[in-house]
């Protein structure tokens, strides 16, 4: 552990040696390739429509991507010399590649360039208003010490074990999950009876940062990233009802609904395009599928698909002039 600690500690020093490459003018030569000065400005332009991959590749070893670039851009053009994009199979290939392309695109201006009318995005709004809820709310936290399994039978169990044990060792509570269950059970009833919860925040909770701020939680909206048990329980609630204890991580919270409002309309407006585009996109699509759905009239042709598929070039054919004849 210490070895790893010291690692990380080395890692984090050379790091901060790295100077932040400076704001260079886009005429600036970075490298030169082939005896040929690249500058910022051409390298960015080929990078802005490279695939993925060569992103990828470019952010974790540069001078590789670029070299892979400029030997890909040569031996392409050397190729069209040669007039090996007009030979077959090579023709054909690139043809199904443009119309694979344009194809896409076509789908992107379809869903980006449907118009989007105000009254659509109001209507939809009105109609979906319950999706656009959001909840302030406050909570109690009961923690609990996990339980580290003893034997691991599968590299995820090992994973899952040693994550367990860091949680472990920087957990404070003794507690069981029973223990703490029954203690958030207690206070959920002393609360619902007339005991007051922000007195119980400061008393009983062991989130320290929302114990600060007087149990806040912040807001809490159907797209939020907590967890399903988490919306679903506020979204449950009335104005100043305390839910059941929700087990989360290693602990249980009490949550208290403060308001319950709707976010506005402007707030949402973008979201909301996005997904009457994509409705648009969907409906166009499925009736361009069902538009193309092949009708078989021969069903023994497709008996045995692959009898249908071109022979390789390098398949052996039947000479017309017979064997050994050329």
């Amino acid at each position: 552990m210490k070895t790893c600690v010291l690692f990380a500690v080395v890692a984090a020093a050379l790091c901060a040696q790295v100077p932040v490459p400076p704001d260079l003018p886009p005429e600036t030569v970075v490298a030169t390739v082939d005896g040929r000065a690249i500058t910022i400005a051409e390298l960015r332009g080929l990078l802005e429509n490279s695939p993925p991959n060569l992103i990828q590749a470019f952010q974790q070893r540069p001078q590789f991507a670029i070299q892979q670039l400029y030997m890909m851009r040569y031996l392409a053009a050397e190729g069209e010399k040669a007039k090996l994009a007009e030979r077959s199979p090579i023709k054909e290939q690139l043809e199904i590649m443009r119309a694979n392309i344009v194809a896409q695109a076509m789908l992107n201006q379809e869903r980006d360039g449907f118009p989007v009318t105000e009254h659509a995005i109001n209507s939809f709004y009105a109609q979906n208003k319950s999706r656009y809820e959001q909840a302030r709310i406050k909570v109690i936290y009961i923690g609990f010490k996990p339980v580290v399994p003893t034997t691991a039978t599968s590299a995820k169990d090992v994973e899952k074990a040693a994550q367990l044990a860091l949680e472990a060792a920087h957990n404070q509570s003794q507690r069981t999950e029973a223990e703490a269950k029954n203690l958030a059970t207690e206070i959920v009833k002393t609360i619902r009876g007339g005991d007051d919860f922000a007195k119980l925040v400061v008393e009983r909770s062991e989130d320290a940062t929302s114990k600060a701020a007087g149990g806040d939680f912040g807001v809490i909206k159907h797209n939020s990233s907590y967890s399903d048990d988490i919306k679903k329980a506020v979204f449950a609630l009335k104005p100043g009802e305390v839910s059941d204890p929700v087990r989360q991580g290693n602990g249980f919270y009490i949550i208290r609904l403060e308001e319950k409002s709707v976010q506005p309309l402007d707030d949402v407006r973008e979201p909301i395009v996005q997904e009457i585009r994509q409705a648009h996109l969907n409906d166009w699509f499925n009736a361009l599928t069902r538009r193309f759905e092949p009708k078989i009239e021969k069903p023994e042709f497709f008996a045995r698909p692959s009898s249908a598929l071109p022979l390789p070039k390098s398949a052996a054919r039947p000479n017309p002039l017979g064997p050994g004849k050329p």
